[in-house]
């Protein structure tokens, strides 16, 4: 797979998401968490892993009939989804910051960005490692024993984003009873997860203060509910080549999710039944201004926090997050909008 000299960095964030949140130099600051140190870059020299999505042809005939496979297909796919949610995005984020008010999408580009939500969620490097409990079971239903770890680890999760992206795209790539019987289960799980995000409440926010958003490696900051029965599930392997995959144990669910867009607008979208005092604002618009600046510090404070890697922002301001972080703060957010 590392023969070629085309589409060889695959970047697991895209580079439209992060040049929102340049300077005004063109720059972006990253703030590495293991290394401790900070730096300015690039887009274009972030979050990218070499070859990431590339998947052997001749592995994924064992799991799909689809007679357009190809090496690259899965980051293809990523990058027409890509595309249309930049579009959406740079709309909107232009008529929020101009005009002070929310989103006016149609449901198509909603269904967008919700599959931009979920593909981005799961098609990280730090989901990738989460994955590394199904190698056994794997290796049992597929029969496929002659890779590396890290290569099983990687074919596990580039063919769960093919599966996902077949149903987000509503394609038929042909798959087979063997994929059916080993991924259905995780499949399900992430269309579960698009389920909750229809039903969920939505708040634009406009950030007015030198307070700017930040993201990180990981943008949709995720906080889940407590529910000790899908954290602690079990995967069971029934014997025989045709018995599938079970999980046992709740499926996870999220309580809010704030995606930092841009510098300036940011959604955060929230579970209805626990978020009550929010409800009234569903799909309208918040303005963070200097009385309640402390919102926007929170958000990036809890973005910081849940960081696996590096954070990014147009401030070359980190410090106070390592200090908040040190002193053992925990974000609180107060949503408070004047009328």
């Amino acid at each position: 797979m590392g023969s070629r000299s085309t589409n060889i960095k695959q970047h697991y964030v895209p580079q439209f998401y992060l040049r929102n949140f340049l300077d005004i130099k063109g720059k972006i600051f990253v703030f590495d968490i293991n290394r401790e140190n900070n730096y300015s870059t690039i887009p274009k020299k972030e979050c990218y892993v070499k070859f990431l999505y590339d998947i052997d042809p001749n592995l994924l005939k064992k799991f799909s009939h689809h007679e357009n496979n190809y090496t690259e297909i899965i980051d293809d796919k990523i990058r027409i989804l890509n595309e249309e949610v930049s579009a959406i995005l740079l709309k909107n984020i232009g008529d929020t910051v101009k005009f002070e008010k929310g989103f006016e999408y149609h449901e198509n580009e909603r269904e967008k960005l919700y599959n931009f939500i979920i593909l981005q969620n799961f098609r990280t490097p730090y989901y990738r490692n989460r994955l590394d409990y199904l190698g056994v079971s794997f290796t049992l239903k597929t029969e496929i024993k002659d890779l590396q770890d890290k290569e099983f680890l990687d074919l596990i999760h580039n063919l769960l984003l093919y599966g996902l992206i077949e149903k987000i795209y509503d394609l038929d790539f042909k798959l087979n009873q063997t994929y059916h019987i080993f991924f259905d289960h995780l499949i399900n799980e992430i269309l579960d997860f698009k389920i909750q995000l229809y039903n969920a409440g939505e708040i634009i926010l406009l950030n007015k203060t030198t307070e700017k958003f930040i993201t990180s490696n990981s943008p949709i900051n995720v906080r889940w509910k407590p529910d000790l029965y899908a954290y602690h599930r079990a995967l069971v392997t029934m014997p025989g080549k045709n018995k599938p995959v079970i999980d046992l144990g709740n499926y996870l669910k999220f309580l809010t999710i704030h995606l930092p867009i841009s510098k300036e607008v940011s959604i955060f979208l929230f579970d209805k039944k626990y978020n009550k005092n929010l409800t009234l604002m569903h799909r309208g618009i918040g303005i963070i201004q200097d009385y309640n600046k402390d919102l926007a510090l929170n958000l990036n404070y809890s973005t910081f926090l849940r960081s696996t890697e590096k954070v990014f922002s147009a401030n070359d301001n980190f410090e106070k997050f390592i200090e908040m972080k040190n002193n053992k703060i925990n974000p609180v957010l107060n949503f408070r909008f004047e009328a």
